[in-house]
């Protein structure tokens, strides 16, 4: 009955910040919302654009609109959430004088938060491309659940890391930022990884979001031939990164005090 109490306050808690969150950044206006989904369809709009005026064509014949959306997406959710998460208590720290809120809870809400706004414009978009005749078939549910929910996790660990590192070292925000842009055009989000030699491939499997984003492609095209994946690396990166996360944010919270 305790730890019942306990989840549905922490629940409640969450949920409060999650509202404070999304009237904060997007309610400033009566179009703060519908302009948070069209900053974040922009760019997924003018690459498609750019690529179907040059004539590209992604590999295995999957629509560049899918190809793009899937990296792009996918890769926001992760950078997004790092960025937020390493924010979160330097501009929230009145919130922490109430003893039922925590730092996690902070980096949680902003990251439900984040995630829904990508998901919803990412749904905008494949409902345009319904309606121009440009249509996808999920050819494995199951594995395009996972790699809309691991980046947000991933994420959330990394973010939760480099914030208890960057409490004691504050230029770790402004190499994480330089690392997360270096990330953005090595990370499969405007090529696809399959036209890369084997001894390439071999360098950059490391990477959990080539994977996670190839996954991706390959659960919404039939014909899409993703790289060797491996579900128990992702798994095992999130986990340790969410692990140690804690145990550095649950360290440095007398820091902060």
């Amino acid at each position: 009955m305790v730890v019942d109490s306990a989840l549905k306050t922490q629940g409640r808690v969450i949920y409060a910040l999650m509202m404070r969150e999304v009237h904060t950044i997007y309610g400033s206006s009566r179009l703060g919302y519908l302009w948070a989904l069209i900053d974040t369809m922009t760019s997924v709009v003018i690459f498609w654009t750019l690529r179907e005026i040059m004539g590209f064509r992604p590999p295995h014949g999957m629509p560049i609109l899918f190809f793009l959306l899937a990296g792009f997406c996918l890769f926001s959710i992760f950078r997004g959430t790092v960025n937020k998460c390493m924010n979160a208590v330097s501009g929230n720290k009145a919130l922490l004088t109430f003893p039922q809120v925590t730092p996690l809870d902070l980096m949680i809400g902003r990251m439900v938060v984040l995630w829904g706004k990508e998901i919803v414009s990412a749904l905008i978009l494949l409902i345009v491309a319904a309606l121009l005749g440009i249509y996808f078939q999920v050819s494995n549910f199951a594995v395009l659940v996972f790699t809309l929910f691991i980046p947000a996790l991933l994420g959330l660990g990394v973010g939760m890391t480099c914030h208890a590192i960057n409490t004691y070292f504050p230029v770790t925000e402004k190499i994480v930022s330089i690392i997360l842009r270096i990330m953005f055009f090595t990370s499969g989000v405007f090529f696809s990884i399959s036209r890369f030699p084997s001894y390439v491939m071999d360098y950059v499997w490391w990477n959990p979001m080539i994977q996670i984003i190839e996954m991706c492609r390959m659960s919404i095209s039939a014909g899409y031939r993703a790289m060797p994946y491996s579900v128990l690396y992702l798994c095992s990166c999130t986990a340790v990164f969410l692990c140690l996360g804690l145990l550095l944010e649950r360290h440095v919270r007398g820091k902060r005090r």
